[in-house]
């Protein structure tokens, strides 16, 4: 249905994250170790190390992918790295031949898709109210429609940088997010300190125009970089809202309005002082939520969004952990220079002595 058939109708409503024509009605076809045949992934994780071996073309996207294929399962991702570790591990004792700290580098590539930010489907609702404690912003051109507990943010506001900042307007029935600003690289707002949960919502566009990374590849928040999984609208977790309740209540068929838009959830901890966001590849923003970690959150997420979408600092490292223990396990008899090759092809260790060789004395 056209907007601009509802916008009498929805005049004055709320829009609680962008407008796109819902994809939320589906799931998205998960993957996983998990649902994989123990065969299938070895065979898979040995194809891939025969490829790392060779340094054979860009073996790193492969990996992406290859680790991408567990998407939205966190757990089967780390299953999926620690076998390719023992696969790219047994190929490099056995050929002697491998790239300088692939290893090391493999498990650098890995912890990044296990703490990345999936993309969530987050749909339009009825009612809105900012949670106590929380600060949330409303992107867009100046004299944009902001709903009432929102902090309007404009190109020049001195909050935002970017190049050719542009406040884009969609439809001001919506006031939360039917408006966005494009070519973001950062913001930064004054929080107290503490543990902080941030909720970027991007701006609405028609379903032909969604972007697979509508805020880059990653977000850095006060400095850690998180990575950011390339998913388009077919992919997206169904599913959150800027809103208030239960998902049973948000989420009834009476509540939610046309239109959704891609959102990512995450964690920071703050020291204080201004929190900064930093989007090394521009991001487009509709509205964003800040707020305590610890309280119940103003974006309610539905079943599948909750158990796959946020990334926690604690989920994070509890995966992170489980690829520092499997690198950590690997054997260590590894040839010489095997994580730290000159030139980058690893050579047999020399033999133990040349000529007649004497033996240890006993004495």
């Amino acid at each position: 249905m056209l907007l601009s058939r509802l916008a009498p109708v929805l005049t004055g409503l709320v829009l609680g994250a962008g407008v796109l024509t819902s994809v939320s009605a589906a799931p998205p076809q998960l993957g996983g170790s998990r649902g994989t045949a123990p065969t299938v992934l070895v065979a898979q994780a040995n194809d891939l190390a025969d490829a790392i071996a060779r340094n054979d073309g860009d073996w790193r996207g492969r990996i992406r992918n290859y680790l991408q294929a567990a998407y939205p399962d966190r757990v089967a991702t780390t299953d999926r790295a620690i076998q390719l570790l023992r696969s790219v591990n047994e190929k490099c004792l056995a050929s002697r031949s491998c790239p300088p700290n692939v290893l090391n580098e493999i498990a650098l590539i890995s912890k990044g898709s296990v703490c990345a930010a999936h993309i969530i489907d987050s749909v339009c609702v009825r009612r809105f109210s900012v949670p106590r404690g929380a600060q949330a912003f409303d992107f867009g051109p100046v004299g944009q429609p902001v709903y009432p507990g929102m902090r309007a943010v404009s190109p020049g506001d001195p909050r935002i940088t970017g190049s050719n900042l542009t406040g884009v307007r969609y439809n001001d029935a919506y006031p939360a997010s039917g408006d966005s600003i494009i070519g973001i690289s950062s913001f930064k707002t004054a929080m107290p300190e503490g543990k902080y949960r941030v909720v970027v919502i991007s701006g609405k566009r028609p379903l032909a125009q969604a972007l697979t990374t509508p805020f880059g590849r990653t977000i850095q928040a006060n400095g850690r970089s998180i990575e950011v999984t390339a998913a388009g609208p077919d992919r997206w977790l169904p599913r959150g809202a800027l809103a208030n309740g239960a998902p049973e209540q948000v989420f009834s068929p009476s509540n939610v309005l046309p239109g959704s838009a891609p959102a990512v959830v995450f964690d920071v901890d703050h020291a204080g002082g201004d929190l900064q966001l930093s989007f090394p590849q521009t991001a487009e923003i509709g509205a964003l939520l800040i707020e305590p970690v610890g309280q119940t959150s103003g974006f309610v997420l539905d079943s599948t969004a909750q158990s796959m979408g946020p990334v926690s600092n604690r989920s994070c490292l509890e995966q992170e952990a489980r690829i520092d223990r499997a690198l950590a396990e690997l054997p260590q008899d590894q040839p010489p220079g095997l994580r730290n090759c000159p030139g980058g092809v690893c050579q047999p260790p020399p033999p133990p002595c040349q000529g007649a060789c004497q033996p240890l004395s006993r004495s």
